[in-house]
C-alpha cells in the first residue's frame, strides 16, 4: 500500500463510493485529488488494478468505455484503522 493508494481509498471512503452504482471512473477520481498529489491517468490505473487484486477496491459498472471502481469492505476497514 502506497500513500497514493491510501489517498484513493480515503477519497472513495469519504464520498461513500461503496457500490457499483456509485462507482467512479479514473478521471472522476483524479478530479477530486488535489493537484499537488495527483498522478497521471496510467499511474492511477495501475494503482487501482493493484488495489483491486488485493481486494481493497472492486470494479463497478462500465461508464461508456471507462471502467469504474468502488471501495470494498476490506478497503473501508483499512481506512478506519
Amino acid at each position: 500500500m502506497t500513500k497514493f493508494d491510501y489517498e484513493i481509498l480515503m477519497l472513495l471512503c469519504n464520498q461513500n463510493v461503496d457500490n457499483p452504482l456509485k462507482a467512479m471512473n479514473i478521471l472522476q477520481i483524479l478530479e477530486e485529488i488535489p493537484v499537488v498529489r495527483r498522478k497521471s491517468y496510467s499511474t492511477t490505473y495501475r494503482h487501482l488494478l493493484s488495489m483491486a487484486q488485493q481486494g481493497y477496491v472492486k470494479c463497478g459498472l462500465i461508464d461508456g468505455l471507462a471502467s469504474t471502481y468502488y471501495i470494498s469492505e476490506l478497503g473501508r476497514a483499512c481506512c478506519k484503522s
